[in-house]
């Protein structure tokens, strides 16, 4: 049998560990998977790039639309013990960086 090391096939960075692949989806998938993952790395470019992309006629559909759909990922991640207090408040911390 083989030996694997201790830590081996596991991707370092946590959050980031996706790769850049979730960048091609389109600008809502990005903010929700930017909100569940806790990366707010892009959350500015890509809440910018959907006001003005011009679907949505208020930023206050953004926050309504978006990323309040990553947040209610989040709770019901949360909820289902899938996800714990700390990547929550990062989450959260997401999400404040987004509307500031």
């Amino acid at each position: 049998t083989a030996v694997v090391k201790k830590g081996a096939g596991v991707v370092g960075g946590g959050s980031k560990s996706s790769g850049p692949s979730w960048r091609d989806d389109e600008t809502e998938a990005r903010i929700s998977h930017a909100l569940v993952k806790g990366i707010d790395e892009f959350i500015v470019k890509d809440v910018e790039e959907c006001r003005v992309c011009g679907k949505f006629e208020k930023p206050l559909h953004i926050i309504e639309g978006p990323l309040m759909n990553g947040m209610n990922t989040v709770g019901d991640l949360f909820g289902a013990g899938k996800m714990f207090l700390p990547q929550v408040i990062k989450s959260a911390r997401v999400m404040k960086k987004a509307v500031a």
